[in-house]
């Protein structure tokens, strides 16, 4: 695959010029594949100066992508291009397979993409728990996935979840410190010494002994929004881990995904309608 990229800066190292184009992950791959690089078409090395305007060209091989069993399924696709995909993820299903649980989003994609054939080598951009259900954004190659590098940043994402009790304040920014309970564990908690997260919420309706809230992420911890629900006394329902133990499923739902596509400058703004809880 064929990488271009051209020099913003005047009297800088090829190699630095890179590393402000490419995520950490591509850059490695590249420097670790021995991958074949031009300035303005003539073969070159990462140590020589460049200049703005300057063309570097990068030919790299494309990693192996799995060897997970692949599983037919019909994916309900919000949007596709060359780069892209939005999906929507299933509840009671892994985003990304396990030795536990060998069965997930990621290989469905790959058996839609391979029965198609398009190209494989996938990244998933933002990855839900099992038991959280909606939009997904997936990069069809490293080059597309590294452009949307760090994610965080070139994406808005907001999820709808039914909550356990109604809000004092209706609308506010959480920042906590979330880290797993424990080496073996699953579970997160809030300790002083986890990374920090960043949370926004809004009520959207209030009910008898509930209220259905808007969450937008602005880190991407594992369990987030669940964590800091249950932390602000207000698990989700159906959160078996965080809230309390009933039989239904977990209402939380990712509804809503924006970004600028880095190829086509093209804003790409998938949501989907509020649902039936």
């Amino acid at each position: 695959m064929r990488i271009e990229i051209e020099v913003l800066n005047d009297n800088i190292r090829l190699s630095e010029e890179m590393k402000l184009h490419l995520s950490k992950k591509l850059y490695k791959h590249i420097k670790g594949y021995n991958s074949k690089i031009y300035l303005n078409g003539k073969p070159t090395e990462t140590y020589v100066f460049v200049n703005k305007g300057d063309i570097i060209s990068i030919d790299y091989i494309k990693e192996n992508n799995t060897n997970w069993p692949l599983y037919e399924s019909k994916l309900d696709i919000y949007y596709e291009d060359d780069n892209y995909l939005i999906v929507y993820k299933k509840s009671n299903l892994l985003t990304i397979p396990t030795k536990g649980e060998p069965k997930s989003l990621y290989q469905e994609i790959l058996y839609y993409l391979r029965e198609n054939k398009k190209e494989e080598n996938v990244s998933i951009l933002n990855r839900l728990d099992k038991d959280t259900e909606g939009l997904v954004l997936v990069a069809k190659n490293t080059l597309a996935a590294s452009l949307m590098n760090p994610i965080h940043e070139k994406m808005t994402r907001k999820y709808l979840a039914l909550v356990h009790g109604k809000f004092d304040n209706k609308e506010s920014e959480i920042i906590l410190n979330i880290k797993k309970e424990n080496e073996n564990s699953f579970k997160r908690i809030v300790a002083s010494d986890g990374k920090i997260s960043r949370t926004n919420y809004k009520v959207i309706e209030e009910y008898d002994n509930s209220s259905l809230v808007e969450f937008s992420l602005k880190t991407g911890r594992t369990h987030q929004i669940r964590v800091v629900s249950s932390y602000l006394s207000h698990p989700l329902y159906g959160d078996k881990i965080y809230g309390f133990s009933e039989d239904t499923p977990l209402k939380l739902l990712s509804y809503y995904i924006e970004f600028i596509n880095p190829f086509s400058n093209e804003l790409v703004k998938i949501e989907l309608n509020k649902p039936n809880w």
